[in-house]
């Protein structure tokens, strides 16, 4: 037998910032929510891995027949360094804070050893994930790691909405944590700052509008989008830069350099680099995970320096043009545009 303060004593030990505990039953609101979202078209066309099976992702039983207990965690990123690298004649990307690092994969690491902890002591199953098929954010809510924000982010008491988010799931009872009762109040700063409007309603995302998931979408860009899409590579985190909750986050020095990209890519290199190259230079990072399509980061490539306008990257801009492929072709010829007319 284990009781969960021996559990968040171990993890706060080993240096998880926050532990809550909630049980294994299904998440049948979260998946009524996802289905009516999806019914009203409000998702992209991109197949998410995490979506092959919906009633696995909201219902941890299915796949682990004897869980009864979740142990939800979270880890804070939030650290204070240089946003953008960029150097005169080396425009860069941004990427979104939460992948500087491989943020996900340090706290599984340290779940593990929380598992492995508990093992010792009980004999128990676990099953450990970290931006993994389960469905993270119910999780978290349910067991008061967090609530939902207004832009469906989940946002912890001490460290906001900078936070990644990890599970072990376990065939023993633990005595579950309570959800908290709190939100966002009047507060819309995230829903105002969205700079494509994505937030069509508190809690709901139109996705095909939403920055951070078209970085993952591959095609033409609208113009209204690509005109504010700035220069951000990967991710997008305005709606998160804004909160009011999250500009009370202390800072950190970074607590892991597992897959370690930075703030910022050349966007020179981005397209002068085959899809192998890539994903040698940065490895064990979402952004050369399996399902991410390099494709796609050199569209965005494209657009960032559309947005920049440096009169220097035309040569290159022209070579993509005349791609035969026609997102790159008509994105370079509108980055183009942007800089001959700027």
């Amino acid at each position: 037998m284990i009781e969960a303060k021996d559990i968040k004593a171990f993890g706060h030990r080993i240096g998880i910032d926050e532990i809550r505990i909630t049980t294994a039953e299904p998440f049948d609101q979260a998946l009524a929510k996802y289905k009516e979202q999806r019914t009203k078209g409000l998702f992209t066309d991109r197949q998410h891995r995490h979506l092959e099976d919906i009633k696995h992702f909201y219902n941890v039983r299915i796949e682990f027949p004897e869980a009864r207990s979740i142990i939800a965690a979270c880890q804070c990123y939030l650290t204070n360094e240089k946003t953008n690298l960029s150097e005169p004649g080396d425009p860069h990307g941004l990427i979104a804070r939460y992948t500087w690092r491989n943020y996900y994969k340090g706290l599984k690491n340290r779940l593990r050893e929380l598992a492995h902890f508990i093992k010792e002591k009980t004999g128990a199953s676990f099953r450990v994930y970290s931006n993994g098929p389960v469905a993270e954010k119910p999780i978290a809510v349910r067991s008061g790691i967090g609530y939902y924000g207004k832009h469906s982010v989940v946002i912890n008491q001490t460290f906001g909405s900078w936070i990644v988010l990890g599970e072990i799931i376990t065939d023993i009872e633990i005595e579950p944590d309570k959800a908290l009762d709190i939100n966002c109040g009047q507060c819309e700063e995230c829903i105002d700052a969205c700079p494509t409007r994505a937030i069509v309603a508190p809690y709901i995302i139109d996705r095909r509008r939403c920055i951070q998931e078209l970085t993952n979408w591959y095609g033409v860009l609208p113009n209204d989008i690509a005109e504010v899409w700035g220069n951000r590579l990967y991710g997008c985190t305005v709606c998160q830069d804004v909160c009011p909750v999250n500009s009370k986050v202390a800072v950190r020095n970074p607590w892991t350099d597992l897959g370690s990209v930075g703030s910022s890519i050349s966007l020179l290199d981005i397209l002068n680099m085959s899809e192998s190259e890539y994903r040698q230079k940065y490895p064990d990072n979402q952004i050369t995970a399996r399902w991410i399509n390099f494709k796609t980061i050199q569209r965005n490539a494209l657009v960032c320096l559309g947005n920049i306008k440096d009169k220097q990257t035309l040569p290159i801009l022209e070579r993509f043009s005349k791609s035969n492929d026609g997102v790159f072709a008509k994105t370079a010829q509108w980055a183009i545009g942007k800089i001959r007319n700027a």
